[in-house]
């Protein structure tokens, strides 16, 4: 190319167009070479093929106006200084042009020879220190590349604008998300746009980011879960941001995202060993409530839920030779009658039952369907997934829980230990169930003292759950003492509370033990000290009577104990008031809590244990009213007349 300027000349007003090549041309100093063209298009088609120093442009013309004439012809003029040519009333349109990159602006209507030539001068050498500086950017790049490109680190550089100009291999497998889908974009719109929807709570995230950036202010450290998608993976990250004070990308920020994916995993592990440990108490608890066989039964399937997920489940006692089916549940249907659930209870386990009972350990069964003779019962009921658990005694195994899902291969070695510690709670409250059946007919000393040491045995049952904390606290010692002390501490309250749980259930045993003392104090006796594991304070307002028939005092204990249970699993109640008032001949017992209650009408008499309650009140000839509505509590009235002799 001849030495000299080379200007185009983007303007489609035939008078512009001679004015400026008459101030160009007859410049005695300068050798410029012009070329003019009319449209945009005819412009973008000469920078293509030809290289010029500059570009004078105008922002209106036949096929293209404003900024977007600037945004248009900026791309493939990368190397070229571009000078906008505005009106006089375009001022604020020439200084947006030079913020997008223009080099600068010249209203048409006070331009002359000097100033326009100097303009160009200046917009190329503008240009030229433009460009050194990003020969400079992108060897800075070289080097982050260098130090971060390796770094399984999510690294995001933004500039002033929040544009990203920089990220790293990792913010692509982290996000799922291309570098050519991030570079160039602005952080605030690919927020907005894409970004946010990759994590498990997408307003959090923005809100978050947006904040800080609004701010120009260190970002909180975050926890933020990444939904698997494609080729995204599950994983949790932690977020961190600050502003960039100073060099090349002054005004913008960095932004950080750590992989605490498996920090994350042991502590919800942990969590959930945590909450598995308090569910065994409850449960057990729940499991020691009754000592009718087919309660019992019932609560062991309603706890299933909370030991492992399942579509059905299926406990199965043995009865001699043969297992027999006790209780079945399918947890996705209602209907008692479906022909699903109805195909599902009928599958056939024995294969399995027999491996469990000659080994006493589980067994899980990835895919039913593949599984030969059971592949057409299964595809038929539509379930994939088995999970079976003896119930065992000591050595003995009573009986089976069989576990169904929708899902292949969805039960695991973890979900078996779960299980295989469900079991034992379900053993032990079976037992004491069958053997309270066998013994309720001979209530005499010998097997009162039997059924004692049976409900000794109950106590393992915290025991567990205090030996599964305690494995806990060990496995947490060295990383986390402060929270091995604290599950420490949680053990010392549980074995407290079971000793006190287990010398009232002894006491309990002895009828004699109930009527020896007044009524008030059986109740500050038995039913006080027992609040540590209740959700509700007790209040008790019991007067002092005279000695009661043992029957009715006997009758109004056991009442309001399985009331007190009652709300305890139910009510979700923060105060229970107990009180009891009249004398030896007329007593009136009432038992009120503020919880959640419910609607008399829609329960039956067998359910939350009121069959039970009215059984003994009418054992002994007492009324009792249940009064309650839906959140405005529940009060229990009980009242007594001693019958007068003819």
């Amino acid at each position: 190319m001849v030495e000299g300027i080379h200007v185009l000349l983007v303007e489609d007003n035939p008078a512009d167009v001679r004015l400026i090549q008459e101030m160009l041309l007859a410049s005695p100093n300068e050798r410029i070479f012009l070329n003019s063209v009319g449209t945009l298009a005819d412009a973008l088609a000469r920078v293509e093929q030809n290289a010029y120093d500059a570009i004078l442009l105008d922002l209106s013309l036949p096929d293209s106006s404003g900024i977007n004439t600037l945004q248009r012809i900026r791309v493939p003029a990368l190397n070229t200084a571009i000078v906008v040519l505005t009106g006089m009333s375009d001022e604020a349109v020439g200084i947006e042009a030079v913020q997008l990159g223009a080099q600068d602006y010249l209203p048409k209507d006070h331009v002359d020879r000097r100033l326009l030539i100097r303009s160009i001068r200046y917009a190329i050498e503008r240009h030229s220190i433009e460009v050194a500086l990003r020969h400079s950017e992108e060897e800075y790049r070289s080097l982050i590349d260098d130090v971060f490109e390796t770094s399984m680190v999510a690294v995001l550089i933004l500039d002033r604008a929040h544009n990203v100009v920089w990220c790293n291999q990792a913010s692509e497998i982290y996000f799922g998300i291309g570098r050519e889908r991030l570079l160039g974009r602005n952080k605030r719109q690919l927020i907005d746009s894409d970004l946010k929807y990759i994590f498990e709570d997408p307003d959090d995230y923005s809100t978050r980011l947006l904040r800080a950036y609004q701010d120009g202010s260190f970002s909180d450290r975050f926890e933020c879960h990444v939904i698997a998608e494609g080729d995204r993976m599950d994983r949790w990250l932690e977020h961190w941001s600050q502003p960039i004070r100073g060099g090349l990308y002054n005004g913008g920020r960095i932004e950080q995202y750590t992989d605490i994916t498996d920090r994350k995993r042991l502590q919800v592990a942990e969590q959930e060993q945590r909450k598995f440990a308090e569910a065994l108490h409850e449960i057990s608890t729940l499991l020691t409530s009754s000592l009718d066989l087919k309660t019992v039964l019932e609560h062991i399937m309603v706890s299933l839920d909370r030991v492992v997920a399942h579509d059905s489940a299926q406990i199965s006692i043995i009865d001699g030779d043969y297992d027999q089916v006790v209780q079945h549940r399918n947890n996705d249907r209602s209907n008692p009658g479906d022909d699903v659930q109805m195909e599902r209870k009928q599958l056939d386990y024995e294969p399995y039952a027999r491996m469990m009972y000659q080994t006493g350990r589980y067994v899980i069964v990835g895919d039913l369907q593949a599984v030969e003779p059971l592949h057409s019962a299964a595809r038929a009921a539509k379930v994939r997934a088995y999970m079976g658990a003896p119930i065992q005694l000591q050595d003995e195994v009573i009986g089976f829980i069989n576990l169904l899902s929708e899902a292949r291969d969805f039960f695991t070695d973890d979900h078996a230990q779960r299980l295989l510690a469900f079991t034992r709670l379900a053993a032990i409250a079976i037992q004491n169930a069958r053997m309270f059946n066998q013994t309720r007919q001979l209530v005499t000393l010998r097997e009162r003292q039997r059924l004692a040491r049976e409900l000794h045995d109950s106590v393992s049952q915290s025991l567990f759950t205090c030996r599964t904390m305690s494995e806990a606290a060990v496995r947490r010692l060295d990383k986390d003492p402060a929270q091995a002390r604290a599950l420490m501490e949680s053990v010392n309250q549980l074995t407290t509370t079971a000793l006190a749980e287990m010398r009232i259930l002894l006491l309990e045993l002895r009828p004699s033990s109930l009527v020896e003392v007044s009524l008030k104090h059986l109740f500050e006796q038995y039913l006080q000290p027992i609040q540590e594991r209740r959700e509700f304070d007790l209040r008790l307002a019991v007067e002092d009577f005279p000695p009661l028939p043992p029957d009715i005092q006997i009758a109004l204990y056991r009442i309001t104990q399985e009331a007190l249970n009652n709300i305890d699993k139910h009510s979700q109640a923060t105060q229970v008031v107990v009180r009891a008032s009249g004398d030896a001949d007329h007593l009136v017992l009432e038992i009120h809590d503020d919880g959640r209650g419910f609607d008399v009408n829609k329960v039956t008499p067998a359910q939350m244990g009121l069959g039970i309650m009215r059984e003994r009140a009418q054992a002994i000839g007492a009324s009792i009213e249940i009064g309650s509505e839906l959140y405005g509590g529940t009060q229990i009235t009980v009242t007594w007349q001693r019958e007068q002799q003819s």
